[in-house]
């Protein structure tokens, strides 16, 4: 395909720590056919941390276009980017400065076709209406908003008020191959200082307060008096770090949870693992890719009633879903799909299967290809 038939796409993002929806972002810009389509990776900040994965992949790249919160320059900076690049499509990662930027900037370069990828649900902002009403007025210049899940759609359509017509469902995706591992789950845990032959539980998600990793660790002691063979992994990183390291030793559980900061390699890891867990509030939780990574390794997941799960966590499939904020609930049907071997093994079969037909990457980027042309 010559260049001239390729569609030209800018891709707007704010700045890329580490998350679900960045890591969706890097997965779909390893996997889209660079023979249909020319990026140009717009960095309204600087990159950050996995925005750096991004400056080696060999695409075009801007960064600080902005300086500040409300800079104004900015939009014509961008405006200009988009000119000179003669873009056809803007592609905008659903900060809210990137909606600010984008849309205006798109505007004023007479770009034809403007598309916003969301992954909020329940956030919460400063002066929260105000910004509602900002957000929708924006949303007059975007031509399509992707939304994570069926019911994430919904909610877009109820919250945002942007008509149905607009709305596109794209499901969160990963690289299954990512989460395989040649390792026996004797081995794995044998490398991560485990007992072999120990029942291990996992939480994989940024240590922040809505992920209520606290609520984890409480599940977990009451897991640990059931089961004492039972050890647990808690697998990210974050602000929370020593609240979350002291809460495990008031619980005498030093010597069982296991803190294993972020990891980018996870196969060998999740060879380990009998069960995955979310504990999540329902702030900004949507369809959590790390549990989709999980399932993809073949583990079932244990999660709170949050977001858009449940349409990947079907109880007595792929996993069970909990009450929000309730240990005890959680721990009760840990220890339920712990002490059920031949149902945790179908559980194991359905999950992996589930994204293999659903939720893989190869799935994700067709369907944006298809979108973005």
């Amino acid at each position: 395909m010559t260049a001239a038939s390729r569609t030209r796409v800018a891709v707007v993002i704010s700045h890329l720590t580490i998350g679900g929806a960045e890591q969706l972002l890097l997965e779909l810009l390893r996997h889209i056919d660079r023979e249909k389509f020319d990026l140009h990776l717009i960095f309204l900040r600087e990159p950050g941390i996995l925005g750096k994965e991004m400056l080696h992949m060999g695409f075009p790249t801007t960064t600080g276009v902005i300086r500040y919160k409300f800079d104004m320059a900015g939009v014509f900076k961008l405006a200009r980017l988009l000119t000179n690049f003669q873009i056809d499509t803007v592609f905008l990662i659903n900060h809210l400065n990137t909606l600010f930027f984008g849309v205006l900037a798109a505007k004023l370069a007479g770009v034809s076709r403007c598309i916003n990828w969301g992954n909020e649900t329940y956030k919460r902002y400063p002066l929260h209406p105000l910004t509602m009403f900002g957000r929708r007025i924006l949303h007059l210049g975007i031509d399509v908003v992707v939304a994570a899940a069926e019911g994430h759609g919904g909610y877009i359509v109820a919250e945002e008020k942007i008509p149905r017509a607009k709305v596109r469902t794209i499901y969160n995706g990963v690289d299954p191959e990512r989460f395989q591992s040649r390792l026996s789950p004797q081995e794995a845990r044998r490398r991560l200082g485990i007992p072999p032959e120990s029942l291990v539980v996992s939480i994989v998600a940024a240590l922040r307060p809505d992920k209520a990793h606290h609520i984890f660790l409480q599940a977990a002691r009451k897991v640990a008096d059931a089961m004492p063979e039972t050890h647990f992994l808690v697998i990210g990183d974050g602000p929370q770090m020593p609240f979350l390291t002291a809460l495990s030793r008031e619980l005498h559980l030093e010597h069982q949870v296991h803190f294993l900061g972020f990891q980018r390699q996870l196969g060998d890891i999740f060879a380990a693992v009998d069960i995955n867990c979310l504990s999540s509030y329902p702030q900004q939780e949507t369809l959590s890719v790390a549990a989709i990574e999980a399932m993809s390794a073949g583990i079932p997941i244990i999660c709170t009633d949050v977001g858009f799960m449940k349409e990947i966590v079907i109880p007595g499939q792929t996993g069970f879903l909990a009450p929000v904020g309730e240990p005890n609930a959680l721990a009760a049907t840990i220890i339920f799909l712990l002490r059920h071997d031949a149902l945790r093994q179908r559980m194991r079969l359905a999950a992996r299967s589930l994204v293999l037909d659903k939720l893989s990457v190869q799935h994700m980027t067709r369907q944006f290809e298809a979108l973005i042309r």
